[in-house]
């Protein structure tokens, strides 16, 4: 039933997927200097020595929201768990792929731009991705205890 504590958790999916996908990941900023990055799904804009680049992070977006997308779908599948503990295990892969995504440009392509000391102040979009893979694990495991106890009630007749 859609009213069951995993819709829930599988709802929260798809609003964390939408805070990465919408609010700030990382910044930092140069304690000596002007120099500064920011990061959100889109892109990554670096000031330094008072030029401005931009550095397309559309991966991250694209996973986010397929990830979004499979939640709201195993959302609608109440009534098959068995595709529902499957989409879980997809989503899973692809919000840690996210993950992984964010991790690699911070640490890889924006951290040791200047200041490698710093490490920045992380965005509402960075604790969403960490939260979703919370609630996708949270559901799964209460769409398993549903599947098992449809499969003990149907023993017991």
């Amino acid at each position: 039933m859609i009213q069951r504590i995993q819709s829930i958790f599988l709802a929260l999916i798809v609003v964390a997927m939408g805070l990465v996908c919408s609010q700030p990941i990382w910044s930092k900023a140069a304690t000596s200097s002007k120099d500064s990055i920011s990061m959100n799904a889109l892109a990554m804009d670096i000031s330094q020595n008072g030029s401005t680049s931009s550095h397309s992070t559309i991966v991250i977006i694209i996973l986010a929201g397929i990830a979004g997308i499979l939640a709201l779908i195993s959302l609608l599948q109440f009534k098959n768990r068995k595709l529902q503990m499957l989409l879980g295990a997809i989503i899973s892969f692809i919000i840690a792929g996210a993950m992984g995504a964010i991790f690699y440009y911070i640490f890889k392509k924006g951290n040791p731009l200047f200041d490698e000391n710093l490490q920045g102040n992380y965005g509402i979009g960075f604790y969403a991705g960490g939260a979703a893979l919370l609630f996708n694990m949270l559901s799964n495991r209460f769409i398993r205890r549903d599947e098992n106890l449809v499969r003990s009630a149907d023993r017991l007749r």
